[in-house]
């Protein structure tokens, strides 16, 4: 049945609706992306695990130094300040060390330069064990004066052990100066002038005693109580101007 509108889609555009001219479609910008930075995970720092018990490892964080602050201990015990730093065992060990190789260099070298250089001269051999009994002097003459002075401190001001081995250790610094000082000037006595070089040398030591004591007293902060050790330290001076120089 037929109604009456043949030829004319029923689906398709209606032909009585009024056509409007196509218009084109606005763009709409896409919504940007925001930057968003990973998320990271935060990362647990990891403690040192504590040592185990036992002699060594309790001693050998008193080894655990690093280099600037060897350096800074080592300059500030040449000042009179009491910085009071952390104690430790590395240091006057190798500051003891530079000691001893300080008074057996500073003579050697010395006399190679002037007569095996300059002088052309082969050293004598009396010369070389007279500076090898002095590198043995030196070693058990501050050494068993760092090591057991502190003892005798211990029970003196009643103190720690360790901080005092530290004191005594760091103190020995003003004696690399003093030795390769010594150690040159010795070396003048075969100019015959020993009344002049014996004098300057009694200075030298009398004011590396001066400086020490000093030290030690700002150091030990024990008062009266610290002038045994005072006297102690000036009497190893002397002992080390007779036995080394």
């Amino acid at each position: 049945m037929s109604d009456g509108l043949d030829g004319v889609d029923d689906f398709g555009v209606n032909p009585f609706e009024e056509t409007l001219p196509d218009t084109p479609l606005e763009e709409v910008p896409p919504e940007p992306i925001p930057n968003l930075e990973p998320e990271v995970a935060p990362t647990s720092v990891e403690e040192p695990c504590p040592l185990a018990p036992g002699l060594l490892n309790y001693y050998s964080r008193y080894f655990q130094l690093t280099t600037s602050d060897f350096k800074q201990r080592a300059l500030g015990s040449l000042s009179l300040r009491n910085e009071s730093p952390p104690p430790d065992l590395y240091g006057p060990l190798w500051i003891t060390a530079t000691v001893v190789m300080s008074r057996f260099l500073g003579s050697g070298l010395f006399s190679l330069l002037v007569d095996g250089i300059v002088g052309g001269v082969m050293p004598e051999v009396r010369n070389s064990t007279h500076q090898s009994w002095s590198l043995v002097h030196s070693a058990w003459l501050f050494y068993a004066y760092t090591l057991l002075t502190p003892f005798v401190a211990q029970k003196l001001l009643s103190t720690s052990f360790i901080p005092l081995v530290s004191t005594y250790g760091y103190s020995n610094v003003t004696w690399i100066i003093g030795c390769l000082l010594l150690s040159i000037i010795d070396e003048f006595r075969r100019l015959g002038k020993n009344f002049v070089i014996t004098i300057i040398e009694w200075v030298i030591v009398s004011l590396i005693a001066l400086k020490r004591s000093l030290s030690l007293y700002n150091e030990l902060e024990a008062g009266r109580k610290s002038l045994p050790l005072l006297i102690l330290d000036v009497a190893f001076c002397v002992a080390a101007k007779i036995l080394l120089f």
